[in-house]
């Protein structure tokens, strides 16, 4: 082999192992510590609550926001295309799990429905023995 060859070599299981062995990170989703099963960006909010059951504290309101949109008119011959704004409403709900004094608290933030982010908050509160 030659020098060239191993380096590349070198550099690429030492990459693999990079990739291998990092976390995962919380805002990608968890494993709910009541059921062991696994939950994901994207779930939906029953799906969740069949996964991991009912949360410790939950949350809901509604928030008017302002998104772009790309609009095409056509005019007879003409055609152009434009950038509107519109006022649309997003129904937010977060929820907490509270998994025990051992494990790390879970706050779930929920867009229209579907999971955005997870994120790991302190030690909880109950003893472990209440879940």
């Amino acid at each position: 082999m030659t020098i060239v060859m191993r380096w590349g070599l070198s550099v690429g299981l030492a990459l693999s192992a990079i990739v291998v062995s990092s976390p995962a990170r919380a805002d990608e989703g968890f494993r709910c510590y009541r059921t062991n099963r696994l939950i994901n960006v994207g779930d939906r909010l029953p799906e969740v609550r069949a996964r991991c059951g009912a949360p410790d504290f939950a949350d809901s309101r509604a928030e008017k926001r302002k998104v772009k949109l790309r609009v095409r008119r056509q005019d007879g011959v003409w055609q152009e295309s434009l950038t509107e704004e519109e006022v649309v409403e997003v129904v937010i709900d977060e929820w907490t799990y509270d998994f025990g004094r051992r494990k790390f608290m879970r706050h779930l933030h929920f867009e229209n429905g579907r999971l955005v982010s997870v994120a790991t908050g302190s030690y909880g509160g109950r003893d472990d023995d209440d879940q």
